[in-house]
């Protein structure tokens, strides 16, 4: 016999069904997000990519009559797993299973966001592509980096006294300009511990050096930290744009990294232009 519920009660749970199926019309499916489960698979200490942090391959805009639609291939959870790795310890601490993991902000991620966020695709074209233009903007002004530090791992605030973070490419180590981090939030985990702490510490560093765009042209972004007692670090790799080419049967005559994908912007049957401004082009990259 099934136990009877006050009314007001059995008006939740009869509405239970109804509110999650339209979270999910909403994107609650495609493009939620939940820290334990990306924790809870297997992520190597160094990341390997087929294409560059500002290459498009799985996002894309296509416009509609009063809308434009963000469109992620596979779902916004499994493109923070394509940019996220786990900790190498470089210290004598014996090895041991660990969830803390970080996430490179690529750009796909940084667009795809939006949807996640604000549901960028009920919005109308003109908030649309305003938001989209300040958000390319912050991608291109800072190198973010998303830590998901879990409490079995030690402390969950990485940053601060005893602790010292850098990012190193070609072998130049860099600073943050801002880090922040979030509240404490607990994790579902199905394997061993149960239910665990975590927190997002976000990390973010200067893309233009001296002039110099830093991420341009590099292949490879190490994360290391140092605490007290512990130290860690976190790797990327992506293939070089040349490689990625022949890789896929593509040659193209010699143009510059940024070039090439300027090119891909102009010819991608989903380019939009913002009236009076510099074109904004929304992409599915090559």
């Amino acid at each position: 016999m099934v136990p009877s519920l006050p009314r007001s009660r059995l008006f939740v749970v009869l509405l239970l069904p109804l509110f999650a199926l339209l979270s999910g019309c909403a994107g609650g499916g495609t493009y939620s997000l939940n820290p334990g489960d990306i924790a809870e698979r297997y992520l190597p200490t160094t990341r390997s990519v087929d294409h560059h942090p500002d290459s498009l391959r799985s996002f894309s805009i296509t416009e509609n009559e009063n809308t434009l639609q963000a469109n992620v291939e596979g779902s916004y959870e499994a493109l923070h797993r394509k940019w996220s790795c786990t900790f190498q310890s470089l210290d004598t601490r014996a090895s041991q299973r660990t969830y803390s993991y970080a996430t490179l902000r690529s750009k796909e991620i940084a667009l795809a966001s939006l949807e996640a966020e604000i549901g960028f695709s009920s919005l109308t074209k003109e908030r649309a592509r305003q938001l989209l233009k300040e958000r390319t903007k912050e991608y291109q002004n800072a190198i973010q980096i998303d830590l998901y530090w879990f409490q079995s791992d030690g402390s969950t605030l990485v940053a601060g006294p005893g602790s010292r973070v850098e990012l190193v490419i070609d072998g130049e180590p860099y600073r943050p300009v801002e880090e922040s981090n979030g509240p404490l939030r607990e994790a579902f985990l199905l394997q061993g511990d149960g239910r665990s702490l975590y927190r997002r510490n976000i990390f973010y560093f200067a893309r233009t050096v001296d002039g110099t765009d830093i991420l341009e042209d590099a292949t490879r972004v190490v994360l290391t930290i140092n605490r007290t007692g512990r130290r860690v670090r976190f790797s990327w790799t992506w293939e070089a744009e040349g490689e990625s080419e022949v890789r896929l049967g593509r040659r193209r005559p010699e143009q510059s990294v940024a070039a090439r994908r300027e090119d891909a912007f102009h010819t991608s049957p989903y380019s939009l232009f913002f009236p009076s401004t510099e074109p904004i082009r929304l992409i599915h990259d090559r």
